[in-house]
């Protein structure tokens, strides 16, 4: 795929002030030109081609709450569209019902509109292989931290660079571990309710399975830290080297522990 500049303005020589935001694997910046247009500026890597494509073909389904793409800048970064809104500290207070059940249908909005999407390229940051039967491309990691919320409201998702081909309910069960939220401990009845809640907001799943599905996602993001360690990936060793990891196997430990008490309330919520 071509990742040439898309007549994107001189953001170089246009650029007034620059200010490095977290997050993204380091290296991000949010640019105001001197026209008072608001950007992003990403590292790009094999994998852009694909997340490129990506992002064009959710901006031509109408999907809203993507960043807008506009090309490379003069230093090899991807160029994006700077959403504004408030991202969400998964440490904080919980979201509301509100904005979850929101981000849920969000995220049932985009699968749809990548059912038949089939990218020209294989290479995904967490790995290169084509989509397999059942998959669509994910957004792989659609937590709270990669949120837009304005107000008590879901507005977009973030940070695309790791998209990739997964089962759908992976994201959901990613979602629902940042944002139920299952990494921390919270009341069981809450949590049970909460989980039926997305169930229903994304529709078409069960809740049991969903729960489930989140002891395989949890599985599945301890692989792809092991295959990116072993790829020398620099994002995956700041996890490492920033106590990141270890944070979230010692939350995997604990929802492990927590998760036949959640099993049991589901179970007596739901219809038998």
């Amino acid at each position: 795929m071509n990742t040439s500049p898309m007549n994107e303005p001189d953001m170089a020589n246009d650029a007034a002030v620059g200010v490095h935001l977290p997050g993204g694997s380091g290296g991000v910046w949010k640019i105001v030109t001197a026209s008072g247009e608001v950007r992003v500026h990403r590292p790009t890597g094999a994998w852009t081609p694909a997340v490129h494509e990506l992002l064009r073909h959710l901006h031509a389904r109408n999907v809203v709450g993507v960043p807008q793409l506009f090309g490379i800048d003069a230093d090899g970064r991807e160029v994006l569209e700077f959403l504004p809104g408030n991202s969400v500290d998964p440490d904080g207070q919980p979201v509301s019902d509100k904005v979850l059940a929101e981000a849920a249908a969000w995220l049932r909005t985009f699968h749809d509109a990548v059912i038949d999407f089939t990218p020209t390229s294989d290479v995904w940051r967490p790995g290169t292989r084509a989509l397999e039967p059942g998959e669509i491309i994910c957004h792989n990691d659609p937590g709270l931290t990669n949120w837009v919320v304005t107000g008590d409201e879901f507005s977009g998702m973030i940070d695309w660079d790791r998209a990739a081909p997964g089962r759908p309910i992976d994201d959901v069960a990613f979602l629902c571990w940042s944002a139920i939220p299952l990494m921390r401990e919270a009341p069981v009845v809450d949590v049970a309710r909460r989980i039926e809640l997305v169930a229903r907001s994304y529709g078409g799943i069960d809740p049991l399975n969903l729960l489930d599905a989140v002891s395989d996602r949890m599985e599945l993001i301890s692989e792809r830290w092991r295959a990116g360690i072993a790829a020398e990936d620099p994002g995956t060793i700041a996890l490492r080297d920033s106590g990141i990891m270890a944070k979230h196997e010692a939350r995997v430990t604990g929802f492990n522990a927590r998760k036949p008490g959640i099993r049991e309330e589901l179970s007596q919520r739901l219809p038998a």
